[in-house]
């Protein structure tokens, strides 16, 4: 009955430990599993690949399907970027020039004129809530992007007080309504094949066609703000001086790390170069002296060398021969 009963409890504690053993690998798996799975999300997100999320709400900040869209547009609760959705209006003769079609000369310098005095007009206005980094106008004749502000400070604070100042304001008769916008990179939001002159799709493509405002006029406005508010001013010298403090951090890590790598190597080639002037400090030494002396030092060496030879003799391979000893007379003779 013992035999049994112990037999009994030791398959019962081996069925427990397998039960408790398959359970952490499911558990393992489980969570390898949810890792992979966190990282392709994160990795596709925004992408062509993402069948959730759209992917051009997520770059430029508008989608022409807008809310019959069947992927999510997720709007952020709070951002750099704020965007006023069909604020400016194009001229006419911008209009016909964005669709390709010949416009006079005169009428495109009118084109212009207005657009950098609407330019600057807005930009004016959106200095008073904060230090902006950028101002942009999109040029598309789409009805999703014809129009467009984007305006995005250096904080999150001044893009918030100039939304909760700008909305339900009126601007031409008309009412300004404000967002947020997931948009902080223009460079990969603008139409690549626009700035080089070769976008086949004309107004109608779905990426920005930013208008152009030459550098001159943008740093006249920026210079504008500053001299405006001195505060900005001393925001942007404090931010200077941390990137430069940043990057003389890493150079000095950079530097650190090189000195340490030449330390070693000038440790290990000194080693090499004091083990090899052992060596040869023989002969160095014998070159120095006078020519008596050296003739001296080679006695003094071939003496050694005899007196070595003396008392380790010299072992033969056949053992010697013993000397044959002379016939003993005979006593009985």
């Amino acid at each position: 009955f013992f035999f049994f009963s112990s037999r009994r409890r030791h398959t019962r504690c081996r069925e427990v430990s397998w039960a408790r053993r398959c359970v952490q690998e499911t558990d393992q798996r489980r969570v390898h599993g949810d890792i992979a799975m966190a990282e392709k999300l994160a990795r596709i997100f925004g992408t062509e690949e993402d069948k959730v999320n759209c992917p051009f709400y997520y770059k430029i900040g508008a989608c022409r399907h807008g809310d019959r869209c069947t992927r999510l547009h997720n709007k952020p609760l709070l951002s750099q970027t704020i965007i006023i959705p069909h604020m400016y209006e194009n001229p006419p003769a911008a209009v016909a020039f964005s669709e390709g079609t010949k416009v006079p000369e005169e009428a495109l310098k009118e084109a212009v004129r207005h657009f950098e005095d609407f330019y600057e007009e807005v930009f004016i206005e959106m200095c008073k809530y904060g230090e902006l980094e950028e101002m942009s106008v999109c040029d598309n004749v789409g009805d999703h992007l014809m129009g467009n502000v984007y305006a995005k400070y250096y904080r999150e604070e001044d893009a918030k007080s100039a939304l909760t100042a700008l909305n339900g304001r009126y601007y031409a008769g008309r009412i300004i309504h404000c967002e947020y916008s997931p948009v902080t990179d223009f460079h990969v939001a603008r139409c690549r094949q626009y700035d080089d002159g070769t976008c086949t799709r004309g107004g109608y493509c779905n990426y920005m066609h930013l208008k152009h405002v030459s550098r001159t006029f943008k740093k006249s406005l920026f210079r504008q703000m500053y001299d405006d508010f001195p505060e900005y001013r001393r925001r942007r010298g404090q931010r200077m001086k941390d990137m430069n403090r940043r990057s003389r951090s890493k150079s000095k890590k950079n530097h650190r790390h090189s000195k340490k790598s030449r330390s070693r190597h000038n440790s290990r080639s000194k080693s090499h170069s004091k083990s090899h002037s052992r060596s040869r400090s023989k002969e160095h030494n014998l070159f120095k002296k006078s020519s008596e002396e050296r003739r001296a030092m080679i006695a003094s060496w071939a003496k050694e060398d005899e007196e070595k030879g003396k008392a380790k003799p010299e072992v033969s391979a056949n053992p010697p021969e013993k000397p044959l000893e002379a016939e003993k007379p005979n006593q009985h003779q």
